[in-house]
């Protein structure tokens, strides 16, 4: 899997398609928190859940691949479609973006996303400005 083929797919804001299209049936993401996600359907249920109301778009910052493992610096601008006061990275009023740095580590196997590992810093923290 190649970093750019995934940051295109996922900008398209399609969680459906990208979960399909790259990530394996049997995959693992973690979170700094301590929240494990098991399997396509708890991945994108999670996706879904974010992104209700709120259109997220990856800007990687800096990206190393190896064929195997991808670690991604990302700032990701998550921007409110509608008000989302319960938004877990701060209230977010329609309109307004929040960004948020992210560390993520993917493990890949035949092309598809076997396992990701992520680390985020509060909104606004060491980020660049979306513009």
């Amino acid at each position: 899997m190649r970093f750019a083929d995934y940051l295109a797919a996922f900008n398209r804001y399609d969680d459906a398609a990208l979960i399909r299209d790259f990530w394996a049936e049997d995959c693992m993401m973690e979170m700094a928190s301590g929240r494990v996600m098991r399997g396509r359907a708890e991945v994108l249920a999670m996706l879904e859940r974010l992104h209700d109301g709120v259109k997220e778009t990856m800007r990687p910052q800096t990206v190393i691949e190896d064929g195997v493992r991808i670690f991604a610096e990302i700032d990701m601008d998550f921007t409110g479609l509608r008000d989302r006061p319960d938004f877990p990275f701060g209230p977010l009023k329609a309109g307004q973006t929040h960004t948020v740095k992210v560390f993520a580590l993917y493990r890949t196997d035949g092309g598809k996303v076997v396992s990701l590992k992520t680390a985020t810093w509060p909104a606004g923290v060491g980020v660049t400005s979306p513009g």
